[in-house]
């Protein structure tokens, strides 16, 4: 069993870019200096375009639909993220944690609880992408790779496939991604739940299986089916008070910067 000195979960109300970058940001830090796991589930309060940490400022005019949208940039690398009707989690833990230094397999046992969740109470099938494929890629391919996070196929994605042979497209409905820190990762991701005016070529949970649920309910399955494949039991509680302090301070001094969001 993993030593911590906590588990947390926290649901976190919809807050600003700058802001749920910092509380992500924050957290690790305390798993660094705490040995802290935390899984949060957040929304945000406007639509917002996050850029993947390498991703160049000048790339999101690409985008048309996004324009005029409030941006930020991650401490996490890959494609543009379009947050707006979706749901947000962050997974942080600490070096003592048996999974934070494997990064493939932490992707996997994450996902496999989304896709656990999905199937159990929408009875739709997904899958993840392509388990075999090599992490190798051409610096030809990369460069050629859309602008979108979930336009693009990385290794583990969560694919919401045809129920039917014919059934047609099949779409990334969960991307992740993680950053480490003094041994410590930080992996979140986005799971798409209906499209977005901001985004309209991606369609969500809601546009392809035409199916109702809460919020909650899904953030409450993926706590119990993470807490099992994680080896933890997490205590419900609000971001603390010293958290809330530096998360404010990262959004202040990092993340609200136009230093830090044009650095690329």
């Amino acid at each position: 069993m993993t030593r911590v000195v906590t588990h947390r979960l926290i649901i976190d109300s919809p807050g600003p870019g700058p802001w749920n970058m910092g509380v992500d940001e924050a957290l690790v830090l305390d798993a660094v200096e705490q040995s802290v796991v935390t899984l949060r589930f957040y929304q945000w309060s406007e639509p917002t375009l996050s850029l993947g940490y390498f991703q160049r400022y000048e790339d999101r005019n690409q985008h048309e639909p996004s324009r005029g949208c409030a941006i930020v940039r991650r401490q996490t690398g890959g494609g543009a993220i379009l947050h707006d009707r979706e749901l947000t989690y962050s997974l942080s833990l600490p070096a003592s944690h048996s999974l934070a230094a494997q990064a493939q397999n932490l992707y996997a046992a994450v996902h496999d609880a989304f896709i656990a969740t999905l199937t159990s109470l929408l009875g739709v099938r997904t899958s993840q992408w392509n388990l075999a494929r090599s992490d190798q890629e051409s610096s030809t391919a990369r460069r050629r790779e859309p602008f979108l996070c979930f336009e693009r196929r990385a290794r583990g994605d969560v694919l919401l496939t045809p129920l039917t042979e014919n059934g047609g497209a099949i779409w990334k409905i969960l991307g992740s991604a993680q950053r480490r820190h003094r041994g410590a990762v930080l992996q979140h991701g986005s799971l798409l739940l209906e499209k977005s005016p901001a985004a309209p070529e991606l369609p969500g949970l809601r546009d392809l299986t035409g199916q109702p649920f809460a919020i909650g309910e899904i953030a409450r399955d993926l706590n119990a089916r993470l807490t099992a494949a994680l080896g933890i039991r997490l205590l419900d509680m609000e971001l603390p008070p010293k958290l809330q302090s530096k998360a404010e301070e990262l959004a202040n001094i990092k993340y609200e910067r136009t230093a830090w969001t044009n650095r690329r």
